[in-house]
């Protein structure tokens, strides 16, 4: 009798434990849930001005939840500030930044009210996500209208995101097509698609338990990293150049997109919104335009 009752005594301790353990998991997922709900709100009014020096760079983000910084720790700790900080340190020249994303947008709600703010601005760099929000009650036909009219109103060389990894599932074949048809359209008008679909699928299974926020949809602070990692690599396809002399009062001026490590030489003005003027200067001629490819900006 004595061997039994310290074996119950003992399943009473462990099951007391594991329930112990389970209240106190779920305190702290409900208090990280509540936290992120809030920061939507927070991040918006955050990023409702600009941010940095101005003077120099100008970064304009189009997006959704996941460029306003959704799971981060601040928001610039989302993939949006963490590439502004980059491009300061790696260009030694202030970088400010214009975020125009809203949680919960989808690629119609970028195209009605984004794409007409980017007009107003002439930005050295370009990003944008979206496409995550259009994965529920995905249309195919929709989607596809859409990401056309979408690229087709960006300017050359856009860093674009394909849509997010979902593991797997209905929502995962939908979000592979959809980086397909985004990839397709970007490669049309001049755009750079950023991986992060595979960027994430390429961190594994494990990812999920260190990498994204309470509702396991929106990255934390290292999810976001991922994310900048890939829009980095993305962006080094390209070099920023300085305005050639008596220029100075002219937009930004950009070399085309570096090839084998070799960048092309025909400069090329940025025009602030809407496809590249492409204006071939200093005797470059048509043919050397044609050769370029899309044009970059840093």
């Amino acid at each position: 009798m004595g061997v039994f009752r310290r074996v119950n005594r003992n399943v009473l301790i462990l099951s007391s434990a594991v329930t112990a353990t389970a209240l106190v998991l779920a305190a702290v997922w409900v208090v990280r849930a509540s936290r992120l709900k809030a920061s939507v709100e927070s991040h918006r009014a955050f990023w409702s001005h600009p941010h940095g020096q101005p003077g120099g760079l100008l970064y304009v983000a189009l997006g959704d939840s996941l460029a306003q910084g959704i799971g981060a720790s601040s928001p610039e700790s989302g993939y949006v500030g963490l590439l502004a900080a980059r491009l300061e340190v790696s260009t030694g020249r202030p970088v400010q930044v214009v975020n125009l994303s809203v949680s919960g947008a989808r690629v119609r709600d970028v195209l009605a009210t984004q794409i007409p703010a980017l007009a107003a601005l002439r930005p050295d760099l370009v990003t944008v996500d979206v496409g995550a929000n259009d994965m529920g009650g995905y249309d195919a036909s929709r989607f596809a209208r859409e990401a056309a009219a979408l690229t087709s109103a960006l300017p050359a060389g856009t860093l674009l995101a394909d849509v997010p990894y979902f593991m797997h599932g209905r929502w995962e074949a939908h979000a592979r097509e959809a980086s397909a048809v985004l990839a397709r359209e970007a490669a049309s008008h001049g755009l750079v698609v950023v991986p992060v679909h595979e960027a994430q699928r390429a961190q594994g299974w494990t990812a999920m338990l260190t990498q994204f926020a309470a509702d396991w949809f929106h990255p934390n602070d290292r999810g976001h990293r991922v994310w900048a990692d890939a829009f980095w690599k993305a962006r080094e396809q390209s070099v920023l150049v300085d305005r050639p002399a008596g220029l100075e009062g002219d937009p930004q001026w950009f070399i085309g997109t570096v090839d084998d490590g070799v960048a092309a030489v025909a400069l090329h003005r940025w025009s602030g919104v809407g496809r590249d003027d492409a204006e071939p200067r200093q005797g470059e001629g048509a043919d050397d335009e044609d050769q370029l490819g899309p044009q970059r900006h840093r």
